[in-house]
């Protein structure tokens, strides 16, 4: 009889209100939880100096940490406010470390590490209804980030089967969205930054190898879009300041294709296509009211594409085929049209129109060919 009472007592050392349970040596959970009905849970198994340490504060918060076959594996939650929640799960890695912290009300986030090593995701949501999710398999010194401070913001990392991967996501302001997608990657990287009241961006990598991403929004109702499938080393950049700015860039295949664009003002369009091809420069800059720019390189090589326009509704479209043509269209003013239109190799365009409602077009073929026009 004593000696059941004694295990009795063991065990009841063991649970406390946000059980805790762990499995191996070393591993440490510690658990504190202030207000009404909080729910804590963290499990450890298998584990050489794993940590685990979940704070609520205050009205139905619930944590949930899983860290399985690791070793020096972290995970951390801290809540503050009402009716929050935390998920971390951590499975297979060493050295993995995930940490959340929400501050405000009905925050959810969700981080799941799946294969890692050396592998590492923030959240730090601070505001009402934002959502944020993160999602890491079969990595490699993966690195995810998200920083959320406003109200009803939504961000999505998901990194699948990366090797030295990284994404990061910060939004500064309210109903912004943004999501990170890289699938099957190596070295690549997506960077964000939203800055406003309901701008969307997007960044998608798929496959290929070093690509480089970055989309930086400040202002409302700006919308932007990365698409970066295979190719090796391209490099996308979108830079928007204003209202309802989009633009769009969509690097598929290809060998060192470079996409810049750059729009301030309210309604400015811009979109690049580069498809194949190898070594191609596209630089797209707009400042005004309802400016569209189109630019499309498809199985190029060593071509250059430049749009500069300012004022009101201008538009520009280029289209470059071949090797080692230039192209370049600035334009400002009112209603101002410039189309560029190149196969072969070695061609130069260049139009240059200021004023309003002027129009011009270039098309070149062949080789060796140069077109300068110029309107004010």
């Amino acid at each position: 009889m004593k000696k059941r009472l004694i295990f009795a007592a063991t065990a009841a050392l063991m649970f406390t209100a946000g059980s805790a349970f762990a499995q191996s040596t070393s591993n440490t959970a510690t658990t504190t939880q202030s207000g009404t009905t909080n729910v804590a849970t963290v499990t450890q198994t298998r584990g050489v100096g794993n940590d685990a340490s979940i704070t609520q504060a205050d009205f139905t918060n619930t944590g949930t940490i899983v860290q399985e076959d690791g070793a020096l594996n972290d995970a951390s939650i801290d809540q503050d406010g009402m009716y929050n929640t935390a998920y971390v799960e951590q499975l297979g890695g060493l050295s993995n470390d995930a940490d959340i912290d929400q501050d405000g009300d009905e925050n959810y986030t969700e981080v799941l590490q799946w294969g890692g090593l050396d592998n590492e995701a923030d959240i730090d949501q601070d505001g009402d209804y934002n959502e944020a999710l993160i999602h890491q398999e079969g990595g490699e010194d993966n690195d995810a980030d998200i920083d959320q401070d406003g109200y009803l913001n939504y961000a999505h990392i998901d990194q699948i089967g990366g090797l030295d991967n990284e994404a990061d996501i910060d939004q500064d302001g309210d109903e912004n969205e943004a999501l990170i997608v890289q699938y099957e990657g190596e070295d690549n990287e997506a960077d964000i930054d939203q800055d406003g009241y309901l701008n969307y961006a997007r960044i998608d990598q798929i496959g290929g190898v070093d690509n480089e991403a970055d989309i930086d929004q400040d202002g409302d109702g700006n919308a932007a879009l990365v698409w970066q499938e295979g190719g090796v080393r391209n490099d996308a950049e979108i830079d928007q300041d204003g209202y309802g700015n989009t633009a769009y860039v969509a690097q598929v295949g290809g060998l060192d294709n470079d996409a810049f664009v750059d729009q301030y003002g309210a309604g400015n369009y811009a979109e690049v296509s580069q498809s194949g091809g190898d070594h191609n420069l596209v630089e797209v800059d707009q400042f005004g009211l309802g400016n569209v720019a189109f630019v499309e390189q498809d199985m190029a090589s060593y071509n250059t594409a430049s749009v500069t326009q300012s004022g009101w509704f201008n538009g520009a479209g280029v289209s470059q085929t071949g090797s080692y043509n230039t192209a370049s269209v600035s334009q400002s003013g009112l209603l101002n049209g410039a189309s560029v239109v190149q196969s072969g190799d070695n061609q130069t365009a260049t139009i240059s129109q200021m004023g309003w409602g002027n129009s011009a077009s270039a098309t070149q073929s062949g080789s060796g060919n140069i077109s300068s026009l110029t309107q004010h």
